[in-house]
């Protein structure tokens, strides 16, 4: 049987080369648009009120504060490419009372509408109002400190797994009453791809 010449098998092999690179790269784009159109998915169905993959309801006491998910050192919960919803309310309008005299304020989870100075647990955020730190378990916080009602909205999570911990903007939360609380609404990008 004849040889063939070291030019056409080099040639062969540059052609499977091509071929080989060429399949990767499909599977490398197909693959990633599947994870995108997976986040889109779900984000749709949290824009259209779908019922979510998971629910959390949180009660945010004035003195303590709360988690996502409950407990006193939770596992991180919301992923990559998830889509997270936090509304506030319950059956009553709840309200955390500053202070232990039945005269003194007691406010929403926006607070007094006037921005904390230097000084307070959460400067630049309004004076008593609910506070959401993200929390990754176990290399510590995740960006900054930020109020609860702007993801009254649909918002897509980009970043490390995460825990949710609420508190309260507030000097002294050791003479707070009462409580707001929250309804944390996930959906799992997986579940729509």
């Amino acid at each position: 049987m004849p040889r063939t010449p070291a030019g056409a098998r080099r040639a062969r092999t540059a052609v499977r080369c091509l071929v080989l690179l060429v399949l990767a790269t499909a599977t490398a784009v197909v693959t990633a648009p599947s994870a995108a159109a997976g986040t889109a998915g779900a984000l749709a169905a949290c824009d259209n009120s779908r019922n979510a993959d998971s629910v959390h309801h949180v009660d945010v006491l004035g003195n303590s504060g709360g988690s996502v998910p409950a407990g006193p050192n939770p596992p991180n919960v919301l992923l990559d490419g998830d889509v997270f919803l936090i509304l506030g309310g319950g059956n009553f309008h709840p309200r955390v009372q500053i202070g232990p005299l039945p005269w003194d304020p007691s406010y929403g989870p926006t607070g007094n509408g006037l921005v904390a100075p230097a000084g307070w647990p959460f400067p630049g955020l309004n004076q008593y109002s609910a506070v959401l730190r993200f929390n990754n378990d176990p290399t510590g916080w995740v960006g900054q400190p930020t109020a609860v009602h702007p993801f009254g909205r649909c918002t897509v999570w980009r970043g490390p797994p995460v825990r949710l911990l609420f508190g309260v903007n507030d000097t002294n939360v050791g003479d707070n009453n009462g409580m707001w609380q929250f309804t944390f609404y996930q959906y799992f990008p997986e579940n729509y791809g």
